[in-house]
């Protein structure tokens, strides 16, 4: 679909070309001219959600491998670092101009859970991306002394494991926070969203795991993102 858009804009230049030779009335050349950027601008768009559809279809693969891998006992602290250093220097390589503040309130005590550690990469890969975007997003908005920040707590509670992924970013609306699980749901502009990522995750942590994730949220200030894990996975 790309390379279709990439060959129609080269003839709609080349037609811009033959056009300039052309002896034609003023308001016919303007009319031709808007004809064409017209056109140009739905090759965009085509292009915008060719992207998006393949973002979709290679989500739903992956997504269909769910269990894929082993689940086995993983230090928790540990997938969490890796989760923020793998998000962060993604993020890094995206955008020179990228900053953020990452804070840690990793629990000790915390220890062992039996989980599918790939997947639950996935899981926080995808909430921390979020909260990068939405932090980020606000400090455009906010301009000089605001300071994007994003942190990650883990607690004992026992038989479960608690995962806190907050961000001080734009928050999310109560209309929109009722459905951020849904798939295929996004607020972010075409080309930058799929709608599986907290849909995908909800299933992971839930069905999967048989765990938890919840949102708590407040518009302009921030938005934390709550799962809580089966120290051992139920049959």
């Amino acid at each position: 679909m790309n390379n279709f858009s990439a060959l129609s804009a080269e003839l709609i230049d080349e037609l811009n070309d033959a056009l300039a030779d052309t002896d034609l009335a003023q308001k016919k050349r303007e009319e031709l001219d808007e004809l064409t950027q017209t056109l140009r601008s739905n090759l965009e768009k085509v292009v915008q959600h060719g992207k998006r559809a393949d973002s979709i279809v290679k989500n739903m693969l992956l997504h269909s491998r769910k269990g894929s891998g082993e689940h086995r006992p993983v230090e928790i602290n540990a997938v969490i670092e890796e989760s923020l250093n793998l998000a962060y220097h993604g993020a890094r390589a995206g955008g020179k101009d990228f900053n953020i503040t990452l804070e840690r309130d990793l629990d000790p005590a915390v220890g062992v859970a039996d989980i599918y550690p790939q997947e639950i990469t996935r899981v926080l890969l995808n909430l921390i991306s979020n909260g990068f975007y939405a932090a980020t997003r606000r400090a455009g908005a906010a301009g000089s002394g605001f300071e994007p920040r994003l942190k990650a707590v883990t607690r004992n509670l026992g038989e479960k494991v608690e995962i806190r992924i907050r961000d001080n970013g734009m928050g999310i609306p109560p209309d929109i926070r009722e459905k951020i699980f849904t798939p295929f749901f996004t607020t972010k502009p075409a080309g930058e969203g799929t709608g599986l990522g907290l849909s995908m995750s909800h299933d992971i942590v839930v069905k999967q795991h048989g765990g938890t994730i919840e949102v708590v949220t407040e518009p302009g200030s921030f938005t934390e993102f709550i799962i809580t894990l089966p120290r051992i996975m139920p049959a």
